[in-house]
């Protein structure tokens, strides 16, 4: 049986990389490159399209509609070209690609004016639904970045955000195997920042990438994203990597519900999985930093909807998950009318056009 009515994965890279080449010439052996061989690596190649699995897993798990996010080393264009071939399967989110890799290529050094100004343009064009993976950063930098900073680098973005009436993604959690400081992203350590820029910017949706919990076993982010989604209305929470029993609290709170939580999963990013039968959790995502890197498409879905089976929830809030609230934020087309569960103040279909959903009062 299908999981939902209509589902959508709100993470999802289609995009790969094939790192063997570079390791060749750097003269490292696959078999025994680390995590930290291949961040260094990643941000030299280039991209190719890796659909093809992804239609794959689509069709497998049910999966309605994607939406496509850049990471390090990957294009707005690739994702933009999907979009245009399959519009009733992918949107699209973007970022600063271009001014970041011309800093990294030695040319004009980054600035968060001139990464507004891309990612403006880019929003101007009508084909991007949003801001993401994480908020644009200078991956340049080499010294410490303080609380301070990092926000004053971030609101020219969500000046544009609020522009265009777009979607933002912030990233959080750990995978455990790249290296990871506070130079470049540092709110994914702190998600507890995100709640600035939710009170300074009411008026624009922000969804915590993966809700704390991008690889390994501490809640101590989860807690954090939950707080700042418990406490704003504007906040979104990603929850594909979410074992079961941390979708409980958020389904009970008061604050937050199945309205504020959507399905991402970081499908393509081939972060493996460990499981410990009889233990809590019994399996997460995590890089294990001793063992070979991942070479096959890790089946981050299946693994995902299993946990979903765990809840006891309605169906009406597993569909909100699914697809209701990504629909709603991201002005998805759905099939039908009505599919889900009304949630607060609702879109008009007559003012947006693509997304038809139910009054309040039926």
């Amino acid at each position: 049986m299908k999981m939902g009515r209509f589902i959508v994965d709100t993470h999802v890279h289609a995009q790969r990389f094939a790192a063997g080449k570079a390791f060749k010439d750097k003269k490292l052996e696959t078999d025994k490159a680390s995590y930290n061989d291949l961040a260094q690596a990643i941000r030299g190649l280039v991209a190719y399209d890796n659909s093809p699995r992804l239609f794959y897993d689509m069709e497998c798990y049910d999966v309605d509609m994607c939406v496509l996010l850049p990471a390090f080393g990957m294009s707005n264009e690739m994702n933009e070209d999907l979009v245009d071939r399959y519009p009733d399967k992918f949107v699209a989110v973007c970022s600063a690609m271009k001014t970041i890799k011309e800093a990294r290529d030695g040319g004009e050094p980054w600035t968060p004016e001139a990464a507004a100004k891309e990612i403006d343009e880019l929003l101007s064009t009508g084909k991007f639904v949003g801001i993401g993976e994480g908020m644009p950063a200078d991956n340049t930098r080499r010294t410490t970045i303080s609380q301070t900073e990092r926000m004053d680098q971030m609101r020219p973005t969500m000046d544009v955000a609020r522009k265009h009436k777009s979607v933002v993604q912030v990233h959080s959690g750990v995978v455990m195997g790249y290296p990871l400081t506070h130079h470049h992203w540092p709110e994914t350590l702190h998600p507890m920042w995100v709640s600035d820029l939710a009170v300074e910017y009411p008026d624009v949706p922000i969804v915590i990438n993966h809700a704390g919990i991008q690889g390994w076993w501490s809640e101590r982010f989860y807690e954090e994203a939950l707080l700042v989604a418990a406490s704003n209305d504007n906040i979104y929470l990603e929850t594909g990597l979410w074992w079961g029993e941390l979708y409980h609290k958020a389904l009970i709170d008061p604050n937050i519900g199945a309205e504020k939580l959507m399905w991402g999963c970081d499908w393509g990013a081939s972060i493996p999985f460990h499981s410990q039968p009889g233990n809590y959790p019994s399996s997460y995502a995590v890089q294990i930093r001793s063992k070979k890197l991942v070479k096959h498409q890790v089946d981050v879905w299946g693994w995902s909807l299993k946990q979903l089976l765990k809840l006891e929830c309605t169906q009406d809030d597993l569909n909100l998950i699914l697809g209701g609230t990504a629909a709603r934020i991201y002005k998805l087309t759905v099939p039908h009318s009505r599919l889900f569960r009304p949630v607060g103040k609702e879109l008009n279909p007559q003012e947006d056009g693509r997304i038809e959903v139910a009054p309040t009062c039926c």
